[in-house]
């Protein structure tokens, strides 16, 4: 399933897949780090993160869940984006030049997301999403996965009458 655009910001401002990615600057965005040091580190970043992803509307904001696989070695690091309720985008253009972390997620109607991010000590990852350069989001995971879904309750079991 892959993920629809859902419009939630006023001036035309759309939000798809919610599976974020940290936003870099513009300065940042301009210096191409060096391909011996990108693919050094890029590696380390192989496995699963889980955290959440906030999105402005206004006078209030929308918290959601989101979780990313990334996969492969430098250069070729791929992997997937989920939201759960909503569904999945392809991860691509990994590239990492020290504590900083970029890739593309791939949403509905080949829209991309770019994420920009800054790595911390403990291996979470914070930053912001773009939709046509434009922040659409904040996010932050960390390395591990999102909780299982909680079950539905049983049903209570049902009494049977004396002498049935």
């Amino acid at each position: 399933m892959r993920l629809r655009f859902i419009p939630l910001v006023p001036y035309g401002v759309a939000l798809g897949l919610l599976a974020l990615r940290p936003l870099a600057s513009a300065q940042a965005q301009a210096k191409a780090p060096a391909a011996g040091k990108e693919q050094a580190a890029a590696g380390a970043i192989s496995g699963s993160y889980a955290g959440t992803a906030t999105v402005p509307l206004g006078d209030s904001t929308l918290v959601v869940p989101v979780s990313y696989q990334f996969s492969g070695s430098a250069p070729a690091i791929t992997g997937m984006a989920i939201v759960p309720g909503q569904g999945t985008g392809a991860i691509s253009n990994v590239v990492r030049d020290g504590k900083k972390l970029r890739f593309r997620v791939t949403a509905a109607e080949n829209r991309m997301l770019e994420h920009d991010g800054i790595i911390a000590a403990d291996g979470s990852i914070e930053g912001f999403v773009n939709l046509d350069n434009k922040p659409v989001a904040k996010f932050k995971i960390a390395p591990g996965t999102l909780p299982a879904a909680k079950a539905a309750p049983k049903p209570a079991s049902a009494v049977k009458p004396k002498g049935a």
